[in-house]
C-alpha cells in the first residue's frame, strides 16, 4: 500500500539579503509554524533575485516527537541557488533547540513561467519509543519568474517627434557590453554601440527595440521530470527469514539520488508495494557532475507504515544506476532492480542584461493656412482652426494670440504660423494691415480771440467743414469763423492714411436769438451768460443742460435780465431751456473761458 508520512506544515516567509554573505535574516516576528508567505516575490529573468525565507518548525505532530530537519534540495529555476543559515551542519535543524531558520534564494533566473519548487527535507522522529529516521517529505512553493520589463533605459534619442524627413540620433545609455542589438523600426539595424544616424522619410510610427548584453553563452539545461522503479527482484528481505517472501509480504521501495556522492534528492516511500512505481520529479541536472540513483527497499524507515519492519534493522541497498543525461527505460539498477528515467533537455538562450523599447513619430507639415483680413471690424482670421496657432506681427511673435481669430491692435504686416500635433509647421502669406486706433480722438477748442483752433501731431494734416461741408483752402490748425453753424476738422494721419473727424463745435457770430421773445448773450461766453427776456412771457425756471442731455445748472429767476455765473461750467456746448406758464424756449450757446 501507499506510504502517507507524516503531515509537516513547514511554511516560508521571505526578505531580501546580499547572497554574497552567505547569510539570511530570519524573521521573529512569526510564531506559529507556517510559510510566509507562499507564493514567492515574483522575480525576472536576466535581472538579480534575492530572497529570504524564514521557516518555523514544529516540534512535534501526530504524537510524534520530531528530532531533526535536514532540507536536502530545492528545485529552483534555471540560474538560481539556494543557501540554508545552518549549512555548516548540512542544513540540519533540531526543532526542540531552535524552532526558526532560513533559506537565501539567490541568483539571476534565466527562463521565465511559473514554478512549483519542490523543497525535500528528511525528517528525523521518535514514535512509540522507537526512532525513525530519515522520513522523505516533499511539500512545494510558487514562485513566478516575468519577462524583464521592458521600458526605454536602454537608450535616448534626440527627438521622439518630428517632421518628415527627420533625422534622430541615438544616445546608449549601457556602454561596455558585450552585444548590441538595434532594430530602428525604419528598415536598418546595428550592432554597433554607437549606431549611426537615422533617417525617417515618411510619415507613421516607427517602433525602435534595444537589447543588449553582457553574456552570449548558451546554458544547457537537463531536467529529470521522472523516475520508475520498474521491479525489484530481490535482495530486499533476509534469506534466513523465508517468510518475507510470503504470506502477501512487497517490498517497500524508494530512492536516492546522489550529485557527485552528495544525496540530493530521497523520494517518498512506498509500503508493500512490488508494482511499478513512478514518482514525478523536477531536478535540475548539471552536465559538469555526476549522478546516481540508487534503489532502497525500507526497513527502518518502513516502521511509519509497519512497526515490525523495525526488526529487519537497516534499510537494504538493492542497487544503483548511474545516470547519463538521457531518458533510461528499464534500464538495471545493480543486479536486483532495474529503473526507467525521463531526462528532458533545454537549451537556454542568453537573457539580456537590458532591454529597451521606443516610438518614434514622424508626420506630415499642414498645408498652408489662409487668412483674411475684416477691415470693418479690425480682425484678421485664419481658416485653420484645427491646428496650433501662433500670430505674427512684422516677424515678432505676438505673445498670448493663437486663436483663429486676432484683432487688430497696430499697423504692419500680419501672418499666422500653424502647427500640427508632431511639431510641423506651415507659414501663411502675410497681410499689411493700416490700423486706426479708434481710441484717439481729436477736438476743437476757440481761443482768447474767438478762433477756432485743433491741435494735430506732426505727420498729420487738417481739413476745416462747415455745417459738414469742406471749406476749400481750410488747412491751417487755427480757422476764423465769419459765420455762425457746426464747424468740424478731419485730421490725416500722412503715413498711415488713417482719418479721424472731430465733434462739431457750434459757433455763433455775436448775439444769436433762438427766438424773437429771449434773448441769450454773449455767444460764445467766457465768464457770464445773460439771459433777456419781456415781463409778459413770465419765466420761472432757466436749466442748462451739456450736449448729452445731463442737467449741469437749474435757476429760478426773479428778474429780466437774468445774470448766470458760468465760471463752474467747463467748455463747451450747452442747452439754455426757459420755463414759463405760456411756453418753453430754448437756446444753445458756446462756454469758451
Amino acid at each position: 500500500m501507499k506510504f502517507s508520512p507524516y503531515i509537516f506544515c513547514l511554511l516560508f516567509s521571505f526578505s531580501i539579503i546580499n547572497n554574497s554573505t552567505g547569510q539570511c535574516t530570519i524573521d521573529y516576528t512569526y510564531t506559529a509554524p507556517g510559510i510566509y508567505p507562499n507564493p514567492l516575490p515574483d522575480g525576472y529573468a536576466g535581472q538579480a533575485y534575492s530572497e529570504d525565507i524564514t521557516f518555523v518548525m514544529p516540534l512535534d505532530t501526530m504524537g510524534a516527537t520530531i528530532q531533526n530537519f535536514e532540507i536536502i534540495s530545492i528545485a529552483l529555476p534555471v540560474g538560481l541557488d539556494w543557501i540554508c543559515n545552518n549549512s555548516s551542519n548540512g542544513c540540519n535543524y533540531n526543532p526542540q533547540n531552535n524552532q526558526y531558520g532560513c533559506i537565501n534564494i539567490f541568483g539571476a533566473p534565466l527562463t521565465t513561467g511559473t514554478f512549483d519548487i519542490d523543497v525535500g527535507i528528511l525528517v528525523d522522529v521518535i514514535a512509540s519509543g522507537q526512532n525513525i529516521d530519515n522520513i522523505p517529505i516533499d511539500f512545494q512553493i510558487s514562485l513566478t519568474i516575468n519577462s524583464a520589463a521592458v521600458g526605454n533605459t536602454g537608450f535616448t534619442s534626440s527627438t521622439g517627434v518630428g517632421c518628415a524627413p527627420l533625422d534622430v540620433d541615438f544616445t546608449n545609455n549601457n556602454p561596455g557590453l558585450i552585444l548590441y542589438e538595434w532594430d530602428f523600426g525604419n528598415g536598418q539595424s546595428s550592432n554597433l554601440e554607437t549606431p549611426p544616424t537615422q533617417t525617417y522619410t515618411n510619415p507613421g510610427s516607427y517602433p525602435i527595440s534595444y537589447t543588449a548584453y553582457s553574456n552570449i553563452d548558451t546554458l544547457d539545461v537537463y531536467t529529470l521530470t521522472e523516475v520508475t522503479i520498474e521491479n525489484i527482484s530481490g535482495g530486499w528481505g533476509p534469506e534466513y527469514i523465508p517468510f518475507v517472501y510470503t504470506n502477501g509480504n512487497d517490498p517497500d521501495p524508494y530512492f536516492i539520488i546522489y550529485e557527485d556522492g552528495t544525496l540530493i534528492y530521497q523520494s517518498s516511500i512506498e509500503c508493500n508495494e512490488d508494482d511499478p512505481i513512478t514518482w514525478p520529479v523536477n531536478i535540475n541536472l548539471d552536465p559538469n557532475k555526476n549522478y546516481e540513483l540508487t534503489v532502497f527497499d525500507g526497513d527502518q524507515t518502513a516502521a511509519t507504515c509497519n512497526q515490525s519492519e523495525v526488526v529487519f534493522g537497516s534499510d537494504d541497498n538493492l542497487g544503483t544506476h548511474v545516470m547519463n543525461f538521457v531518458s533510461c527505460s528499464n534500464c538495471t539498477a545493480g543486479s536486483n532492480a532495474t529503473v526507467s528515467t525521463v531526462i528532458g533537455y533545454q537549451q537556454v538562450n542568453p537573457v539580456p542584461s537590458v532591454q529597451s523599447a521606443d516610438t518614434i513619430s514622424v508626420g506630415n507639415s499642414p498645408g498652408i493656412p489662409n487668412i483674411v483680413y475684416d477691415s470693418a471690424n479690425y480682425i484678421v482670421y485664419t481658416d485653420s482652426s484645427q491646428f496650433i496657432l501662433q500670430w505674427y506681427l512684422d516677424s515678432n511673435m505676438i505673445a498670448g494670440h493663437s486663436d483663429p481669430i486676432d484683432t487688430i491692435m497696430s499697423t504692419g504686416n500680419y501672418y499666422v504660423i500653424a502647427y500640427n500635433s508632431f511639431g510641423c509647421s506651415s507659414i501663411s502669406d502675410s497681410i499689411y494691415i493700416v490700423y486706426c486706433d479708434p481710441s484717439i480722438s481729436y477736438s476743437i477748442d476757440m481761443n482768447a480771440n474767438l478762433d477756432l483752433y485743433t491741435v494735430i501731431p506732426v505727420g498729420h494734416s487738417v481739413s476745416w467743414y462747415e455745417n459738414g461741408i469742406l471749406i476749400p483752402g481750410a488747412n491751417s490748425t487755427t480757422f476764423s469763423p465769419t459765420n455762425s453753424g457746426d464747424y468740424s476738422a478731419m485730421i490725416l494721419d500722412l503715413t498711415t492714411g488713417c482719418k479721424y473727424v472731430t465733434s462739431p463745435y457750434t459757433y455763433s457770430v455775436g448775439v444769436e436769438e433762438s427766438n424773437a421773445k429771449w434773448w441769450c448773450f454773449p455767444n460764445p461766453a467766457k465768464d457770464i451768460v445773460s439771459v433777456l427776456w419781456p415781463q409778459s412771457l413770465a419765466i420761472y425756471e432757466i436749466d442748462i443742460f451739456d450736449m448729452s442731455g445731463r442737467l449741469v445748472s437749474r435757476y429760478s429767476p426773479n428778474q429780466s435780465p437774468f445774470i448766470i455765473d458760468i465760471n463752474d461750467l467747463q467748455n463747451g456746448q450747452y442747452i439754455i431751456i426757459g420755463k414759463s406758464n405760456k411756453e418753453n424756449i430754448q437756446q444753445k450757446i458756446v462756454i469758451q473761458h
